[in-house]
């Protein structure tokens, strides 16, 4: 399965009324699928965005056998999309690793932020890998404005 195919089955659920309420029907775009990797490196299923404009209303997570697992919506009524974060808090790497930043100690270098979860894969988030001088490798996650470290060395996706 690729992206392309994710972003397309969520189309089809979004126009069909399977997703989304008639207000993110009649406006949301869905954006390009990001791979939820778990462990790192290997996909465990897709999140498919749908923008409006800078927002992100909400994302379809399909899975691997191209059947949609949850939609799940940032507006709170709708059309009311004041409440929805902006889209590059969820979908840009760049700016994940600048809010995730803050958290590194001195002499810590953080890697190339991936799409994972945090324990449990209902709890989506942003993996942050950051290399200490020390030699192992610990996470920060991110998730919207949330960000915060793993719990325990090891802890997470299995991403170490």
């Amino acid at each position: 399965m690729t992206a392309r195919q994710a972003s397309d089955t969520a189309r089809q659920a979004l126009q069909s009324g399977a997703l989304g309420d008639a207000w993110t029907r009649a406006h949301g775009m869905v954006a390009p699928a990001i791979p939820i990797e778990a462990p790192r490196g290997h996909t465990h299923a897709w999140f498919v965005p749908v923008l409006y404009q800078d927002r992100l209303l909400g994302y379809a997570e399909i899975g691997l056998d191209l059947r949609v697992h949850r939609y799940a919506s940032f507006m709170r009524r709708e059309g009311q999309i004041e409440d929805c974060p902006p889209a590059t808090h969820w979908l840009d790497p760049a700016s994940v690793a600048q809010r995730a930043a803050p958290w590194l100690q001195p002499g810590d270098t953080s890697g190339t932020p991936y799409l994972s979860h945090d324990t449990h894969p209902s709890r989506l988030a942003w993996a942050v890998p950051v290399q200490t001088p020390q030699g192992p490798e610990r996470l920060i996650y991110v998730a919207g404005d949330a960000v915060y470290p793993a719990r325990a060395a090891g802890d997470g996706n299995g991403a170490t």
